[in-house]
């Protein structure tokens, strides 16, 4: 049920302005436990869990719109938070979060900063080998229900933005559903799918891109550094933007490739 929630949510914000009826029928779809809530009670929750989206008013009750707040924010006032994470496993199911790295920046500068490791009775020999993460290392971390509390209050209303962002995103996500917290709204950006439009490249492993576009930050495969990575790689793409790209939805829809740009800039933003 919760990858299902992910890609009908993320599809509804793309097909943002609906009405709220709509919007409210079909999140109940796939989010039984709001479809009993009045629409304008399910929209002031979500809101209040960081959801971009606001109300359109109208004269008439019954044709009030809900759209997205990304539309409206530009690039250079957007908070972003990078985030990335290492685990025990791919999923939820069967393994946990044992660090989670992340950075809020605002206009290229670093507002503030989240790195924590997450108490594991246990690491798989294939991840020690991945990422230097041992048991020893996580028996006096802080558990994973103050940590994603304590993570979730760092996010507050940035913009989730990751490599590969529906692993990172996902897996937090369902991590809050297992230990029964609010679900997650906030919008998301992929570097990942960012970088195969904006760089030419043989590979788009985070790894790779930190050595071929010389960004060289020192660690690989543990949370703060790759958070970073993805980060200065940001900083990269937005380099060479088509110039209609000035908005974070206008963004997210270049990275997915939605819109074909006739032109491209290469100064500063």
């Amino acid at each position: 049920m919760a990858l299902r929630y992910f890609e009908h949510y993320f599809n509804l914000l793309d097909r943002m302005p609906l009405a709220l009826r709509d919007f409210h029928h079909q999140l109940g779809n796939v989010l039984p436990e709001y479809s009993m809530l009045e629409s304008e009670t399910l929209l002031e929750i979500m809101i209040g869990l960081y959801a971009p989206l606001y109300r359109v008013s109208a004269l008439d009750d019954e044709s009030h719109i809900v759209d997205t707040t990304i539309k409206n924010i530009r690039l250079d006032e957007a908070k972003l938070c990078f985030v990335d994470i290492e685990t025990t496993s791919a999923n939820v199911k069967n393994g946990q979060i044992i660090e989670i790295g992340a950075i809020i920046t605002q206009n290229g500068r670093i507002l503030d900063t989240f790195d924590t490791l997450v108490y594991s009775p246990f690491v798989p020999e294939e991840i020690i080998e991945l990422t230097g993460i041992n048991s020893y290392m996580l028996e006096n971390a802080p558990r994973i229900e103050q940590v994603l509390k304590q993570f979730r209050a760092f996010l507050g209303d940035s913009v989730f933005v990751a490599h590969n962002v529906s692993f990172d995103y996902n897996f937090i996500a369902e991590s809050l559903h297992k230990y029964d917290m609010p679900p997650l709204f906030n919008a998301r950006l992929c570097t990942l799918d960012l970088s195969r439009k904006s760089i030419v490249s043989k590979k788009y492993a985070l790894s790779y891109l930190n050595d071929m576009l010389g960004i060289n930050t020192t660690q690989v495969h543990r949370a703060y550094a790759d958070a970073l990575t993805a980060f200065e790689l940001y900083k990269i793409c937005i380099q060479s933007l088509p110039n209609n790209v000035i908005t974070l939805q206008e963004l997210i829809d270049f990275s997915k490739g939605k819109v074909t740009y006739p032109t491209r800039n290469t100064k500063n933003r």
